[in-house]
């Protein structure tokens, strides 16, 4: 009987309804996906294999998303502590950890990957299996969130609820910016923002938060500018230099003012339909991975490029949609912080490619070449079926928990 119970509450088959299952979102994730997939097979190296891990990491994805999506949510964020303390010991696994069967690996200055197995002595040739923990803890820290927000709803209008919020989602966000990595942080920042503002956390906690914030924003921007400071590394200043001031450092926006030359060149309908090859894109460092937006602006045109964007906006609405009819305050803020991961991701990746913000990497959600990121979005979605498939007109709906939605 106990086992049977487990598995109940495991797989909650009675509570789906199926004709309410996100098949929309499904659709333009996988849209998307291998739009992503066809680019980055022209854009790889000849001795690349790119192509073909895009293709299968949507193809395995799929079957990750089915088989999340018939797990109850509500199981999963049973699991929420767990899943917290797994991340940080991934993250102090990659911070800390140098020796043989998993230890931290850097790229390009910043020490953001766990290697498995390989050489660690072996530099560029260590071919070891390797991800990035930060990615995980985008979704870990949304169902943490979530749950805890969910737990302490009665008592939302406590302010040590929302200063210890601040103080469990600021400890893995504090270990992610020293590896350094400034998008993921600003990422997870902008996603806590989200899950407090539609948690139910009274205005009169978040104003006077907001009015501290907005000035210390404002200096550290100056900050961060001098000689002196020594909260960014000397090429993450230089980034930012860059970004604020691009015609005195003409050399560190090489990768973006060749996007955005590639990405006019494109015109309105861009070079694939008028038979053309792709040119200014192959100037671009990373642009299967982080500026893959710069081949759709130039295969596409300023047509295809808007059709992209139109493409993440009604994904987006349609995953608020879904947490506004989500079966509980549980499911809605799960909802949020899964919409809220993609359009921070979306909103960060085209802004560094369009010059509007410091050049950082940060992947474009389902299209940009990279198996971490691309399994944790996916690992969202099938999340997102599962609430999506309990929605709040086939229960009674829960008494005052969605009135500051109305």
């Amino acid at each position: 009987m106990f086992l049977i119970n487990f598995v109940k509450s495991i797989f909650n088959f009675k509570a789906y309804r199926l004709k309410h299952a996100a098949f929309n979102v499904l659709f333009l994730v996988y849209l998307l996906g291998f739009l992503g997939a066809y680019l980055i097979k022209i854009l790889q190296d000849s001795d690349e294999r790119l192509y073909q891990k895009h293709v299968m990491g949507l193809l395995v994805g799929l079957g990750v998303i089915l088989v999340i999506s018939l797990i109850d949510y509500h199981f999963i964020a049973k699991w929420f502590v767990v899943l917290y303390l797994v991340n940080m010991a991934l993250l102090l696994i990659c911070r800390y950890s140098n020796s043989l069967p998993i230890y931290g690996w850097s790229h390009y200055q910043a020490r953001r990957w766990i290697k498995i197995g390989g050489d660690p002595t072996a530099g560029m040739d260590n071919k070891g299996f390797e991800f990035m923990p930060s990615e995980v803890t985008k979704i870990a820290l949304i169902i943490f969130m979530a749950k805890y927000f969910d737990i302490c709803y009665k008592k939302i209008k406590k302010i040590w609820v929302l200063l210890l919020a601040i103080a469990l989602m600021g400890v893995p966000t504090l270990m992610i910016f020293m590896q350094p990595d400034l998008s993921t942080t600003i990422c997870l920042v902008m996603i806590f923002a989200v899950l407090v503002f539609v948690s139910g956390v009274p205005y009169k906690f978040i104003f006077p938060i907001v009015a501290v914030a907005l000035p210390i924003a404002i200096g550290l921007i100056w900050y961060v500018q001098q000689d002196f400071q020594v909260l960014l590394t000397e090429w993450q200043q230089n980034r930012v230099l860059a970004a604020l001031h691009p015609e005195e450092h003409p050399e560190l926006m090489y990768q973006q003012n060749n996007a955005k030359s590639a990405i006019q060149s494109g015109g309105m309908i861009g070079k694939f339909l008028m038979g053309e090859n792709l040119k200014g894109t192959y100037y671009v460092p990373v642009k299967e991975s982080d500026f893959i937006f710069t081949a759709v602006g130039e295969g596409f045109g300023f047509i295809g490029a808007i059709a992209v964007l139109l493409t993440y906006f009604i994904m987006i609405v349609l995953i608020i949609r879904i947490g506004k009819r989500a079966k509980d305050y549980l499911g809605m803020m799960l909802a949020m912080g899964i919409g809220a991961l993609i359009s921070v991701q979306v909103f960060i990746n085209i802004g560094v490619v369009t010059s509007l913000l410091p050049n950082t990497g940060i992947p474009l959600p389902f299209m940009s070449s990279g198996l971490s990121a691309l399994f944790i979005n996916l690992v969202t979605i099938g999340l997102l079926m599962n609430i999506s498939m309990q929605p709040k007109e086939d229960v009674p709906k829960p008494v005052d928990e969605f009135e500051f939605l109305e």
